[in-house]
């Protein structure tokens, strides 16, 4: 009978490797047993120091499943074992070669997306706890990190559920929100320039997601503030719970969307998710780490930045490819961002502030040339380094207005900026487009519109 007030040991499986010697295994799982509740085993792999699977099966203390391929692991086949049998932890017993780093993270992905913690020698990967809010019809944009175009396509989701008469809001999650969840009415007031500059002089982040999405949408958005980020996405500290509740209880309000921040996650219950992954990050990241764990909940995943002079056919083919080795059956859209001047700037001589990569800047000085009309006369993408920035728009004496993302420092710093110099400001934001790049996704908006209905 258990101690009175002794906490009651975790249901708990061990992985376990072939490199390992029987008898050693045997020793440390009766130690562990002192300790957590071991209820069956998993063996990954290695032979270099066991005989026969039966072997395995008779000299271990604990019923044994086998999840491993000729080299190490078949996660496939260990996610299906937790999902059949289920416990609260899994205990790693296994090392190198079976497990190397790569593989680990991948072991961790598949343990987390069961919803089990994953603890080995020294270290702890606890899975994310969406929480059952929302009732609305509801949808989420994930992303693999910051300045991927999460923020462009919550402004096209919303935009697309609007046609579809959803009457959805955006709930952003930012470094840059609010201390308490504020609400936009982006499908009610008129946001320019002039209340842009307001909301900077109030001393908040004029720039924040919610401001861009109420903006380039024209829905109602929910700001939320979050700080710190971990490894599969979730944030230190937020008040997205808060927000949330606010846009279920909204009655102007019929359908969600969840912006994500960098690749933190939020963390409430939705029926869809969309991943945003950018092909000019390392492929380390695209591939690893938590990724898999992301791609293994998304109902659909769009790869940007699929530009001739940022990546190349090769790597996208690698990372499609990894995709379907992790979520087989999974849509994927390959697609590139096109500015998107919200006033009229042709015949006018502009400076372009923004957040691209540097090997972006001579096509986005000739595509806005070329499509609307304007001549480029300088540029800036460091909206987001503002002592780089203040020193680069001196070439603002050139131009006859600003043309700027709603990102970063833009209000705060360029705005203002070419407000003390006479000048109109001018918003722009992104549209995202679909390139023919090895994805399957011919329509994205066709696709985004189909992933609500019932």
């Amino acid at each position: 009978m258990p101690t009175k007030n002794k906490p009651q040991k975790s249901y708990t499986v061990c992985l376990v490797d072939g490199e390992h010697y029987l008898a050693n295994l045997q020793e440390s799982l009766a130690t562990i047993a002192e300790i957590y509740n071991v209820r069956y085993l998993i063996f990954i792999g290695g032979t270099e120091k066991i005989g026969t699977p039966a072997d395995v099966k008779k000299a271990l203390p604990y019923p044994v499943f086998f999840a491993n391929k000729e080299q190490g692991p078949d996660c496939r086949k260990l996610e299906e074992i937790l999902r059949k049998h289920p416990v609260e932890l899994v205990l790693d017993l296994s090392d190198e070669p079976i497990m190397d780093y790569l593989t680990r993270f991948e072991v961790a992905c598949r343990i987390l997306h069961q919803g089990i913690v994953y603890r080995g020698s020294d270290f702890e990967f606890r899975p994310l706890q969406f929480k059952k809010i929302l009732t609305k019809p509801s949808l989420a944009i994930w992303g693999t990190g910051k300045r991927i175009g999460k923020t462009a396509l919550g402004g096209m989701v919303g935009r697309v559920l609007k046609q579809c008469g959803l009457k959805p809001a955006i709930i952003t999650l930012s470094r840059g929100g609010p201390t308490k969840p504020i609400i936009v009415r982006g499908d009610q007031i008129k946001i320019d320039m002039d209340y842009l500059l307001n909301i900077d002089a109030q001393g908040m982040h004029a720039s924040s997601d919610c401001f861009e999405d109420a903006l380039t949408a024209r829905v109602a958005t929910f700001g939320c503030r979050r700080c710190g980020g971990g490894f599969a996405g979730k944030a230190m500290v937020t008040v997205l719970e808060r927000g949330a509740r606010m846009a279920e209880k909204a009655p102007y309000v019929q359908s969600v969307i969840l912006e994500g921040s960098g690749a933190t996650i939020p963390e409430i219950k939705t029926d869809k998710v969309i991943l945003v992954m950018d092909m000019t990050q390392p492929e380390a990241i695209l591939q690893g780490y938590m990724t898999p764990l992301r791609i293994l909940y998304a109902d659909l995943i769009i790869l940007t930045m699929c530009e001739n002079f940022l990546t190349d056919q090769k790597k996208i083919n690698r990372v499609i490819q990894r995709i379907r080795q992790i979520n087989a059956a999974i849509p994927i859209a390959t697609t590139v961002l096109r500015p998107f001047p919200l006033e009229p700037i042709r015949g006018k001589k502009v400076f372009l502030a923004c957040t691209a990569p540097q090997e972006a800047l001579p096509f986005l000085k000739k595509y806005l040339e070329k499509t609307y009309g304007c001549r480029v006369e300088g540029i800036s993408n460091h909206l987001s380094v503002r002592p780089i920035l203040l020193r680069e728009l001196r070439g603002l004496k050139n131009t006859d207005l600003m043309l700027t993302e709603l990102k970063a420092a833009a209000i705060a710093v360029a705005a203002k900026e070419a407000k003390k110099k006479g000048l109109n400001t001018v918003l722009m934001d992104n549209h995202m487009v679909v390139v023919k790049k090895g994805g399957n996704v011919p329509d994205l908006k066709k696709t985004i519109a189909q992933l609500l209905k019932k």
